[in-house]
């Protein structure tokens, strides 16, 4: 039987990261369908991770210059990806409010409803092609820069390949992680801003994804990440609900039946993700 790993080693799990990121890259640009999109993003928030992990660690080499020349690459990845991800989410959540039962039930508005729908989806198709091609285009564009931003890093970090943190460090690390908000005395406030919410909904998924980068064996810290991505999820659903609001508004105007619809999704998903920010974490 395999002996249990007792430590973490951040660049270790960086390189595997780097790894990860540029074979998701390259799957995108072979097929850039739904799943090989969300891997992408995935990957560009692995690496972040680690980045942010790393910048917390004391006694590195010099590696400032090759950090900030791969944060903003990722950014570029990442916000490229993400309005494709987006898009699709929207598309979906416009196809099930009109095939729920509620919605397709025989009503004076029930076709009313149904061409609401049908003209969302028609600029979210549209939205999402656009989104596609900007898509492609930048990893053409960075497919060979890829390779060498990520290689320069982790050249810059060789002699620390060895640094390694037990589980207690590890979860103290992802703790202070998601500590860093712009937010007052979290969980003990509410907040109701969407700009603080949208910095938790972030700050949840790095800290889960620091979380997830522990050894099988820190068992503690494996149940953490679950944790925070349950927060991750709520955020993300309420997240995901407001922007198709606000779109749908943007589109069809106050009047409209789907935006109305959409505002009271918007409404319980925030309930739900306020829920979940009660829980001490």
């Amino acid at each position: 039987m395999a002996q249990a790993e007792q430590s973490a080693h951040p660049v270790q799990h960086l390189r595997q990261a780097v790894a990860s990121l540029e074979a998701s890259a390259l799957r995108c640009l072979t097929r850039p369908g739904k799943i090989a999109v969300h891997r992408l993003r995935t990957s560009t928030r692995r690496v972040q991770a680690q980045l942010e992990l790393l910048s917390t660690l004391p006694g590195l080499p010099p590696h400032d210059l090759q950090a900030n020349k791969a944060t903003r690459l990722l950014k570029q990845l990442r916000q490229a990806a993400g309005r494709v991800r987006d898009i699709d989410v929207q598309r979906d959540l416009v196809r099930g409010e009109v095939a729920d039962g509620a919605a397709v039930d025989v009503t004076p508005h029930s076709s009313e409803l149904r061409c609401e729908a049908r003209r969302l989806r028609r600029i979210l198709k549209r939205n999402g092609e656009e989104a596609t091609d900007r898509l492609l285009r930048l990893l053409h564009k960075q497919r060979a820069r890829l390779p060498i931003v990520f290689t320069e890093l982790l050249d810059a970090l060789t002699t620390a390949e060895s640094v390694a943190l037990n589980e207690a460090e590890l979860i103290a690390m992802t703790r202070d992680c998601f500590r860093k908000l712009r937010v007052p005395s979290l969980p003990d406030a509410a907040p109701q801003e969407p700009g603080a919410l949208h910095e938790i909904r972030k700050r949840a998924k790095l800290a889960r994804y620091l979380a997830e980068s522990a050894p099988r064996s820190f068992l503690e810290a494996h149940h953490l990440a679950a944790r925070y991505e349950e927060l991750q999820q709520a955020g993300g659903e309420w997240h995901d609900w407001l922007v198709l609001s606000e779109f749908a508004t943007d589109e069809l105007g106050n009047v409209a039946m789907l935006p109305h619809r959409f505002a009271a999704h918007v409404e319980s998903a925030l309930q739900e993700f306020q829920r979940r920010l009660s829980y001490k974490i």
